[in-house]
């Protein structure tokens, strides 16, 4: 449902995140699309997890994969990536190419 993405607008230049969730009613036949311009300086936003519970996960994700916090979260830990992993591996900042590739448990 987040989906998250960076860029500048013709002259006006947009926040270094956006978080876009799309909302669907089927019993009302409606669809709502809510964007949220975040700041790099302060990647925090409110959970939409106590209106929508369903977004639980996806939050996580968005955490894990770009650093974004969500207020009132039930549990924001990483999901994908191991527990000890630095950094947020789908931020344009991260260095992928900088670090070697980590298999925890792999026979050698």
């Amino acid at each position: 449902m987040p989906v998250v993405r960076g860029e500048v607008l013709g002259e006006i230049k947009l926040e270094r995140f956006e978080v876009v969730v799309n909302l669907l009613s089927l019993s009302q036949r409606r669809r709502v699309r809510l964007r949220v311009q975040i700041a790099e300086s302060d990647t925090t936003i409110d959970s939409a997890f106590d209106l929508y519970p369903g977004t639980e996960a996806m939050e996580r994700e968005v955490f894990d994969m770009f650093g974004i916090k969500f207020n009132g979260h039930p549990d924001l830990t990483r999901i994908l990536m191991p527990e000890d992993w630095q950094g947020h591996p789908l931020r344009k900042d991260y260095g992928a190419g900088n670090i070697p590739v980590q298999f925890k448990g792999a026979a050698s």
